[in-house]
């Protein structure tokens, strides 16, 4: 297992089991930890644990939290192409049993970790990521938040214990094809049926992976907007002083 220090973090490779694989997860945390603050749980999208998301786990080290990039495929793998990544996704999505397992295993890997309060844990997923989430939101009663970024919202066909305690963020670019008007709906009922404390941030100009710099393909509907980027990332950070 390999570390890397730095003045304010520290980082390493973190083994372990979920669902049917091994998985290699990021963690990152701050050389001094601020148990006050929330543990972070940060899913990728659909090509698997890439830099984007360990980047991410290591910015929230150096505001005082412990992060946890997940890998939702195994051994760490990163998908070469979109082909590949949209084969690895569906077989999850088709599988939603598996999927469980495995960000049930990301979940508890994260709470294992020194100084982490596991009743203080907000996963955020991206895409792919966000539809993961909400998913965690279903099957655990112990995540404290949830926040999904231009996240998918399938709902899957496997009956979930529907637990949505935790409070919810969901940040959605209004011209998003990959969501329908009907994924929303259904959503929204689910979590209202649940009284689960919920909220949606529509921006109306932005498209699906508005994070994601130097997304720019039209065809697909994956566009950065950096001023959807600049918002919602100051709607995450209060949402995380709020847990």
């Amino acid at each position: 297992m390999s570390i890397k220090m730095n003045k304010n973090v520290k980082t390493e490779i973190l083994s372990y089991q979920a669902g049917e694989v091994t998985a290699k997860g990021f963690l990152a945390k701050a050389a001094e930890i601020d148990k006050q603050k929330a543990a972070v749980l940060l899913v990728p999208m659909w090509k698997g644990r890439v830099e984007f998301v360990d980047n991410k786990a290591k910015q929230l080290a150096a505001q005082g939290m412990t992060a946890l990039a997940v890998d939702l495929y195994g051994d760490g793998k990163i998908a070469a192409n979109n082909e590949e990544a949209g084969s690895l996704m569906q077989n999850l999505m088709d599988d939603r049993a598996e999927l469980h397992r495995r960000i049930e295993g990301g979940f508890q890997a994260l709470a294992a970790c020194e100084g982490v309060n596991a009743a203080k844990i907000v996963a955020i997923g991206y895409c792919f990521g966000g539809l993961v989430v909400q998913d965690l939101a279903r099957i655990n009663k112990q995540i404290a938040g949830v926040i999904s970024v231009h996240g998918l919202m399938n709902k899957p066909a496997i009956k979930t214990a529907e637990h949505w305690q935790a409070k919810v963020l969901l940040l959605h670019g209004a011209k998003d094809p990959m969501v329908s008007d009907d994924d929303w709906f259904q959503l929204r009922e689910e979590m209202s049926a649940a009284n689960c404390d919920w909220q949606k941030h529509d921006f109306g100009l932005a498209y699906h992976a508005f994070t994601t710099h130097g997304a720019n393909d039209m065809e697909m509907g994956t566009i950065y907007d950096a001023d959807a980027d600049r918002r919602s990332d100051q709607l995450m950070t209060n949402f995380l002083a709020e847990i």
